[in-house]
């Protein structure tokens, strides 16, 4: 065996392993997990979590291009079985840079979307990061604005904290105290929850079902079949660093990388 073709054997699993396209297709309405849309910082960690404003453009662009609606989770929970291709738009944290990147271009394109907001740090910082400076969060006015376009505000807690460690106290400001702040702050319902961290447990769960949500997602990867389980429904990864193979492949198999 000549050294080329060891060569090209060795590249064709590193790319099978990279890209796993040879999982198969899955059932279900994939729900992706989007946090901040907004340039890469050099040398930043946590540029695997801002996904620059043009990549986002072409997420939208791809997601339009194969049928797929952009909705909110709350669109899933009320016509689970609505005719079409959907994918379901989550935001996590709730940053102030959604308004200005991500807004006009989901508009543009008739997407709604989710954002899970920290109830306790609007017009903050994500200061449960390390990095520093903090990127700014949305604050209340910005949450109107999203509100009035159309889109879900969800909750995401209260202050960031894992929910497994809290007290019983505490655990119910972080869920029902949530829910209750942002629903006088928009005016309308909140039904949708975000466990911080993906960190939950059964105790969790049922603190966020007795709060009054009606669906909360987790950071497990994958795509729900169905909403048998609508406090654990599982999310898609996106990632600033991924391709746009990684994409397309995840929103048919759940998730594209090992």
């Amino acid at each position: 065996m000549t050294a080329a073709v060891v060569g090209t054997a060795v590249l064709a699993l590193g790319l099978s392993l990279r890209f796993t396209w040879w999982r198969p297709r899955r059932p279900g309405t994939p729900i992706l997990m989007y946090h901040q849309v907004a340039p890469h910082r050099p040398g930043s960690r946590l540029n695997r979590w801002r996904v620059p404003p043009e990549r986002f453009e072409r997420h939208l662009r791809v997601l339009a291009a194969r049928g797929y609606q952009g909705v909110a989770l709350h669109d899933l929970l009320q016509e689970p079985r609505a005719p079409g291709r959907r994918a379901v738009l989550t935001f996590d944290d709730g940053y102030a840079a959604l308004v200005r990147e991500a807004l006009p271009c989901l508009l543009a394109h008739g997407f709604s979307a989710t954002v899970f907001a920290v109830s306790g740090k609007l017009g903050g910082t994500n200061d449960w990061d390390a990095e520093r400076p903090g990127e700014a969060l949305a604050s209340a006015e910005d949450l109107r604005v999203l509100a009035d376009a159309g889109f879900e505000i969800g909750s995401h807690g209260a202050t960031h904290r894992a929910l497994t460690e809290l007290s019983d106290e505490e655990l119910e400001r972080e869920t029902a105290g949530s829910r209750a702040d942002l629903e006088r702050l928009v005016g309308g319902a909140v039904v949708s929850f975000c466990y911080p961290y993906g960190n939950f447990d059964g105790r969790v769960v049922e603190a966020v079902r007795r709060a009054g949500y009606r669906v909360a997602t987790v950071i497990r990867g994958g795509i729900s079949p169905d909403l048998s389980d609508p406090l654990r429904l599982r999310r898609i990864a996106v990632r600033g660093t991924d391709t746009m193979l990684d994409f397309h492949l995840a929103l048919t198999r759940g998730r594209s990388r090992l």
